[in-house]
């Protein structure tokens, strides 16, 4: 099961009012019926918990990046997935519409204010943020050699810029002399 098909199915279902089985196939006919409304009142519905949001609602349920996913995912099933949304025939790809568009500029703009869905995007630990982390294992006062073996899997994990689980899965095997510089390893990973 996509990831795609797994958004068309809870969008179907809200448009719908029913229940579909993941591995459920839409018609042509029933994507044809998707219009911009539709999918407005959704996405409203995800960022604002109410299809029909006041004005001094804030998008506190979904980030902009959300519905940008969604709107690709849905957009990717469309039966005319390259035509621009025409208001006048009511006839394209529903999700290129400026309805749309408009509804994701908006959620950006509360997110801009940070009045909107704060990000879980993930960052680089920084160098001082190491050495705190670091400080705090050595500090440890546990028996055994636990904050040494901790201590020693961070710094080589630092040192290397692995992943943590990279670096539960080295052996001796992955260690080398270098001979060009005799006082340190190879590692490899």
């Amino acid at each position: 099961m996509t990831r795609y098909k797994v958004i068309l199915v809870k969008f179907m279902a809200f448009m719908d009012g029913a229940e579909y089985a993941n591995n459920h196939e839409f018609t042509t006919e029933a994507l044809l019926r998707i219009m911009p409304d539709d999918l407005c009142r959704w996405m409203n519905k995800r960022a604002f918990d109410d299809p029909e949001p006041r004005d001094e609602m804030k998008p506190v349920f979904a980030r902009s990046s959300t519905l940008e996913f969604a709107k690709k995912a849905i957009s990717s099933f469309m039966p005319r997935v390259n035509m621009t949304w025409d208001p006048v025939t009511a006839q394209g790809n529903p999700t290129r519409s400026e309805a749309v568009n408009k509804l994701i500029k908006r959620v950006k703009r509360f997110e801009v204010r940070r009045e909107g869905v704060s990000s879980n995007a993930r960052r680089s630990i920084e160098f001082d943020e190491f050495i705190n982390l670091l400080s705090l294992v050595r500090s440890e006062e546990e028996r055994g050699g636990t904050r040494y073996l901790v201590g020693s899997a961070l710094t080589l994990q630092w040192h290397i810029m692995a992943r943590i689980d990279d670096m539960m899965k080295l052996q001796f095997s992955n260690f080398m002399p270098n001979p060009q510089y005799p006082s340190t390893l190879l590692c490899q990973v």
